[in-house]
């Protein structure tokens, strides 16, 4: 088998309203797919995260730089494939979309090995888990938002069978308003006492039993952080994801120090295993973040959450993307002993809960069943991605 070209298709869904976080807006949702074709019938599907930078940048890397790399190579040969983008692209730091890209096409690369081996991707890895644990990731800022709409949506979230939940907090003025004044939306925050009263009101409304994480987005400073540790500790925090800039690494590693029990995550925007090896060996955060359409797909990821287990971390793949990365993260959980659940983002998103034919299945308590199919497991509707296909 040989791989014959490798095409990209960008999707795009604007939101009537922008979703609000701990330190940003999205006014918009959008995908970037890579299809990897062979000189045989199969195909493999990627997911190459973005976060919001251009598409067509995103575009031009995969056609013009690693394209040439791969043509008329055995697709089988994955790890010799992720090596030689990676050598091909040391020059300009392997980071940024460059290692976005070449996360979506290693992702699409074992989509199409176990479609060949006729066999999910979990079990190519190292199958360990036949159901995966999803948490609610929700509780989004919104002009208006009331604590009782706050409450409706926790409780809907209760009963579909969520047990865990992961909240944004940390848009308050009196941490944040001097940096909120760069960002859209800007003028909107809250103080830290409103905050304080939407996480315990969460906490009320799920009980005492249940999992409850906060995301704060990088917005506060590290001694704001550690004031706040025995208000987190009362409501029983699971843990605070970003709680400061993603740039300050011995800020979090103060952090990881000093925090007592409520472990400290991070950080989805960086990139690659040294990277992430170097920042776990030296206790920069106690729950591991690393994106697969961004990281380094499945076979950086791998040896990132492997690292992470050496040194007795928790691994929680960050998961903001279409239908797509949702099916490689749970083929990813199902393969790896220290990743607990992972992200079941709940914002409107289409390109989520509409791109594929047959939706991902999960029993009563929001776990994702680990499908049997090659691959991802997944086949795409075809007529949605007309409808959000960017031209």
């Amino acid at each position: 088998m040989k791989i014959t070209d490798i095409k990209t298709i960008k999707l795009h869904y604007p939101y009537k309203s922008w979703i609000v976080d701990g330190c940003g807006s999205c006014g918009a949702r959008g995908a970037f797919l890579i299809f990897i074709e062979t000189d045989t019938e199969l195909t493999g599907i990627g997911e190459a995260a973005t976060f919001g930078s251009s598409m067509e940048a995103m575009e031009s890397i995969v056609e013009k730089q690693l394209k040439p790399l791969l043509l008329e190579e055995d697709p089988s040969k994955i790890e010799f494939l992720h090596q030689k983008m990676l050598w091909n692209c040391w020059a300009n730091g392997r980071q940024g979309m460059v290692m976005g890209a070449i996360s979506g096409i290693d992702v699409a690369l074992w989509d199409l090995l176990g479609k060949a081996a006729k066999l999910p991707v979990c079990k190519l890895l190292g199958q360990v888990a036949d159901r995966v644990q999803g948490y609610a990731s929700a509780g989004f800022y919104a002009k208006g938002k009331s604590l009782e709409d706050l409450q409706k949506e926790i409780e809907g979230y209760l009963d579909r069978g969520f047990t865990a939940f992961k909240m944004k907090i940390g848009r308050t003025a009196n941490n944040y308003k001097m940096r909120l004044q760069y960002m859209k939306n800007g003028d909107f925050y809250l103080t830290n006492e409103e905050d304080k009263a939407r996480i315990e009101l969460v906490r009320r409304t799920i009980g005492p039993d249940k999992t409850l994480m906060v995301d704060m987005n990088c917005t506060w400073d590290v001694d704001d952080v550690l004031r706040a540790r025995s208000f987190f500790e009362k409501n029983d925090i699971f843990m605070i994801e970003e709680p400061t800039r993603s740039d300050d690494i011995a800020g979090y590693r103060r952090l990881t120090r000093e925090m007592g029990g409520i472990r400290v995550a991070g950080i989805e925007s960086e990139q690659g295993v040294s990277r992430f090896g170097e920042m776990i060996a030296t206790d920069t955060m106690d729950v591991v973040q690393a994106s697969l359409g961004w990281a380094g797909g499945f076979t950086g990821c791998r040896k990132i959450a492997s690292t992470a287990q050496v040194f007795d971390k928790l691994y929680t793949p960050h998961s903001f993307f279409s239908a797509v990365m949702t099916a490689a993260n749970i083929q990813f959980a199902a393969s790896q002993v220290n990743i607990p659940f992972i992200e079941a983002e709940e914002n409107e998103n289409p390109l989520r809960t509409e791109l594929l034919r047959a939706q991902i299945e999960t029993d009563g308590h929001m776990n994702y069943l680990v499908t049997d199919k090659p691959g991802l497991g997944i086949e795409l509707n075809w007529d949605v991605v007309d409808k959000y296909m960017m031209h």
